[in-house]
C-alpha cells in the first residue's frame, strides 16, 4: 500500500510542469528560461532569492547565478528565523532532490491523514440515508418532509460557517489543531443521534454537524494550497477527495454489517448502533490527527529549518510574489509587528472584485447539483427492487470506480498542466447516466448507469484544484475564495433531495431532468473559465499586471 500510495504521487512530481502546457505556451521566452522541469517555478524564482544567499555548486550554474535579480532577502521572512539558512540553487540536482524528500515527507504527514478524515466526515454525513433502510423512519416517526428536512439542515448549518471558518483558520494558522477540533466536535454530535427520541431531536442535531463539518473541507482545500504549487494541487486534491468516494463505498459495507447484526443489541436499534460507532470512531481519528499533521511550512516545527524555508519558497516562487500576510505567525511570536496583516474584511472583498469568481461560483455550483445525487444515492439504487442488504452492497462498486478514475484524472491533469478537458469528462459520462436512467427500465442497464452517474465527482477535486490556483495569492483571499466556492457547491444540497421525492421513482424525471440540466451548465462554465484564463495569460505575456500578478515574473494561470 505504501509503495503504490508514493508511486500515484511520484508519477508526475518528477516533472511537475509539463515542457509545452496550456498555462505557458503561449510564452516562448519563459520556456527558453526553464532550466530544469519545474518551468513556471523555476521563471519566478529568478525574482526571489537574493545572489548572496544561494549556494554555489558547480560552474554549470553561473549564467542561472548572473541572470536573477534581487528583490526579497529571504533572511527577513517571518522575522528573520531564516538567517544564515542557504539552500542549494534552483535547478541544480541538489535542490530537486532536497524537494523530492520534502514533498515525501509532507506527503505521508498529510494525506493518509486527511484521507481518514474526509471518509469519517463523509460517513457521519451520510449515515442517515443509510439508516433510512433501517427503523429511522418509523422509530422516529417521520414524514416524508420530515426526513427530506433532515437531510437538508445539515448544509443550512454546513453553508452558514463556510467563509469565517476558512477566515479564522487562515488566521489562527493551525491547522493541525483547528480541523481535527472540529472533527472531535461533529463526532460527538454525530453519537447523541443515537439517543434522539424525535424529529426535534434529530434535526438539531443534524445542524450543528453542519456548523461543525464546515471547517474541514474548504478548509483541508486550504490548507493543501499552501503546501503544494499548481502542478502538485490536482493529484493530491484528487486523493484527499477519493476519501469520499471511498467511505461511499465504505458506508455500504459497514452499513450492511450493522444493520444486520446489531439490531436489538442491549436494547438499541440497528440504527442508533450505525450513528453510535461511527461517532466514536470519528473522535478518535480526529484525535490521532492532531499529533501527525503539521502546521503551515514556516510554523511547523518538526522540519528543519532548511524544510521550513523551502516549504516557504516553493510558494513564494509558484505565485511569483511574497505574500503580504503571514498566517500563523503567532505561533512564532516574532516580527509579527512588522508584517502587514490583512483583515478578513479585506480578504473577502479582494475575493469579490475579482472577476473569475462569478465564473467559477456558477460553474462549482452547476456541478454541486448534478452531484448532489450523492444525499439520494441509496435511495437510487433501491429503485432496482433489491431488498436491503443486497441495495446495500450495490452502492459501493459506483463508489470505488469513481475513487479510481477521479485520482487517474488528477494525475494526469498534473502531468499535462491541462484542466478544462479533465474538467469535461466526468459531467458527460453523468449526462449519459442520467439519460439511461430517464429512458430505460432494464435492470442491468440502469445500474450500469448508476455507476456512471457519480463520474461527476471526477470534476469535484479538480475544480477546487484549479480555483485554488487562479485565486494564488494572498492565502487571505484564497481562503475566502475557496469558502465563497464552497458555499455554491452546497447549496443544491439544501434543495436537491426534493427533487427525489417519495412516489418518483424508479426514473425520478423531475430529479434526473434537473441534474442534467445543470451538467450542461457546469460544462458551459468550465469552457467561460478556460477562455477567460487564456486571454489573461495573454495580458501577462506581455508584463501586464492582471489581480495583482506581476506577468514579469513568468507567472500564468493554468487551464
Amino acid at each position: 500500500m505504501s509503495k503504490l500510495f508514493r508511486a500515484l504521487l511520484s508519477e508526475s512530481d518528477a516533472s511537475e510542469t509539463p515542457l509545452m502546457s496550456t498555462g505557458s505556451n503561449e510564452d516562448p521566452l519563459a520556456i527558453e528560461s526553464a532550466v530544469d522541469d519545474d518551468a513556471v517555478a523555476v521563471e519566478t524564482f529568478e525574482s526571489v532569492i537574493p545572489p548572496n544567499k544561494l549556494i554555489e555548486r558547480s560552474s554549470s550554474n553561473t549564467s542561472l547565478q548572473s541572470s536573477i535579480q534581487p528583490e526579497i532577502d529571504y533572511s527577513t521572512l517571518y522575522g528573520g528565523i531564516f538567517q544564515n539558512v542557504d539552500l542549494p540553487v534552483k535547478g541544480t540536482l541538489e535542490r530537486e532532490e532536497m524537494e523530492q524528500k520534502f514533498k515525501s515527507k509532507i506527503d505521508y504527514a498529510i494525506l493518509p491523514v486527511v484521507i481518514a478524515m474526509y471518509m469519517m466526515n463523509y460517513l457521519d454525513r451520510n449515515n442517515i440515508a443509510a439508516a433510512r433502510l433501517s427503523t429511522l423512519v418509523e422509530d422516529l416517526s417521520l414524514t416524508g418532509t420530515q426526513y427530506s428536512n433532515c437531510l437538508s439542515i445539515l448544509y443550512v448549518g454546513y453553508i452558514l460557517m463556510q467563509l469565517p471558518s476558512n477566515l479564522i483558520l487562515e488566521k489562527v494558522g493551525h491547522p493541525s489543531i483547528y480541523l481535527p477540533a472540529a472533527m472531535v466536535i461533529w463526532g460527538v454530535l454525530s453519537t447523541c443521534i443515537a439517543f434522539v427520541r424525535g424529529y426535534n431531536g434529530l434535526v438539531f442535531n443534524r445542524f450543528l454537524i453542519g456548523f461543525a463539518e464546515a471547517a474541514f473541507y474548504p478548509g483541508t482545500i486550504f490548507y493543501l494550497s499552501c503546501w503544494y504549487t499548481k502542478y502538485e494541487i490536482a493529484k493530491r486534491s484528487a486523493l484527499f477527495i477519493c476519501g469520499s468516494w471511498v467511505s461511499g463505498a465504505f458506508s455500504g459495507f459497514v452499513a450492511y454489517g450493522v444493520l444486520e447484526n446489531l439490531d436489538g443489541v442491549y436494547g438499541l436499534a440497528a440504527w442508533r448502533w450505525l450513528f453510535l460507532l461511527e461517532g466514536l470512531l470519528t473522535i478518535a481519528v480526529a484525535l490521532i490527527a492532531m499529533w501527525i499533521l503539521p502546521n503551515l511550512p514556516a510554523t511547523t516545527t518538526w522540519l528543519s529549518k532548511e524544510e521550513r524555508l523551502l516549504g516557504v519558497l516553493r510558494m513564494i516562487e509558484d505565485a511569483g510574489q511574497q505574500d503580504e500576510d503571514v498566517a500563523g505567525f503567532s505561533t512564532l511570536d516574532v516580527g509579527r509587528s512588522q508584517s502587514k496583516m490583512r483583515s478578513a474584511f479585506s480578504g473577502v472583498m479582494m475575493a469579490l472584485r475579482d472577476s473569475k469568481l462569478y465564473i467559477v461560483w456558477p460553474m462549482v455550483f452547476s456541478l454541486a447539483v448534478t452531484g448532489g445525487i450523492n444525499s439520494v444515492f441509496p435511495t437510487i439504487v433501491d429503485s432496482l427492487g433489491f431488498g436491503r442488504p443486497k441495495t446495500l452492497l450495490l452502492t459501493a462498486p459506483p463508489w470505488l470506480l469513481c475513487a479510481v478514475t477521479s485520482v487517474m484524472n488528477g494525475i494526469h491533469s498534473d502531468r499535462t498542466g491541462e484542466r478544462y478537458l479533465h474538467m469535461l469528462w466526468g459531467p458527460a459520462l453523468s449526462l449519459l447516466g442520467l439519460a439511461i436512467c430517464i429512458l430505460s427500465t432494464n435492470t442491468a442497464l440502469r445500474y450500469v448507469a448508476m455507476l456512471l452517474l457519480l463520474q461527476i465527482y471526477n470534476s469535484w477535486p479538480l475544480a477546487f484544484a484549479w480555483m485554488a490556483s487562479i485565486f494564488a495569492r494572498p492565502p487571505i483571499k484564497r481562503a475566502a475564495a475557496v469558502g465563497i466556492v464552497n458555499i455554491g457547491g452546497n447549496l443544491p444540497n439544501i434543495f436537491v433531495p426534493y427533487l427525489f421525492y417519495q412516489g418518483s421513482g424508479p426514473q425520478f424525471y423531475l430529479g434526473f431532468i434537473v441534474c442534467g440540466l445543470f451538467a450542461v451548465f457546469g460544462m458551459v462554465g468550465a469552457t467561460i473559465l478556460r477562455n477567460v484564463l487564456r486571454n489573461l495569460n495573454k495580458k501577462l505575456a506581455k508584463g501586464a499586471k492582471v489581480d495583482g500578478v506581476d506577468g514579469s515574473t513568468g507567472f500564468r494561470f493554468v487551464y
